[in-house]
This record gives C-alpha cells, sequence and structure tokens, in this order.
C-alpha cells in the first residue's frame, strides 16, 4: 500500500530514498544514494550547527557525533535518535531529509 501524508509543505509517502521539500514555494528534490550525499550531508548539519547558540550547540554536538558513529557502524536505528534530535534542534533542512532518506525513514521521525 502506498499511503502518504502531507505536513505543512512536506509530503511523504513510500519512502525509497527519494524526498521533496516545499519551503515558501521552493521545491527541492534529491535522492541520497551514496556515501558521498551522507559525507556532504554530514557537512552541512555541522555547518548549521556552528550557527546554533552555544547552549543549543552544547546539545547538538554530541548528538552530531553519535549520528556519524551510527552511520558508520550502519545501526539505522541507532541512528534514528540522534537524527530526531538534530531535526528538532535545526529544523528540517535539506541535510536531515538526506540522511533521512538514505536511512529508510520519512518525517516526522517520531
Amino acid at each position: 500500500m502506498n499511503e502518504s501524508s502531507k505536513y505543512s509543505g512536506f509530503t511523504f509517502g513510500n519512502n525509497n530514498g527519494n524526498f521533496n521539500l516545499e519551503n515558501n514555494g521552493t521545491l527541492n528534490q534529491g535522492v541520497a544514494k551514496t556515501d558521498e550525499d551522507i559525507a556532504t550531508a554530514l557537512k552541512q548539519i555541522n555547518e548549521e550547527i556552528k550557527k546554533l547558540s552555544e547552549d543549543k550547540r552544547e546539545i547538538a554536538e554530541p548528538h552530531f557525533d553519535l549520528l556519524q558513529t551510527h552511520l558508520k557502524s550502519g545501526d539505522k536505528e541507532k541512528a534514528k535518535k540522534p537524527l530526531e534530535k538534530l531535526n528538532t534542534l535545526l529544523g528540517s533542512v535539506g541535510s536531515i531529509l538526506t540522511i533521512a532518506s538514505f536511512l529508510g525513514f520519512g518525517l516526522p521521525l517520531k
């Protein structure tokens, strides 16, 4: 069954690595297929973390480290929790959507 839900401009359905993100009328589409896509997404998340206030950055950095560790080990279920926390702190930025789609998760992650 191919179900899909729409949340505030986001449409999520059967997740096969594809994602669509509509923000203020701008539609971004992408497919996370390679390790290079994930490396780029991680770099972008790291840049977003640097823009946070010091308090939020102190929370985000350990979750970012955990996410990287779990991605390297291939443990998708363990990667979900730090990804959820980063999504809460950073919002649904494209780099988080890239990693979520790579792991086979839709949004909201919870």
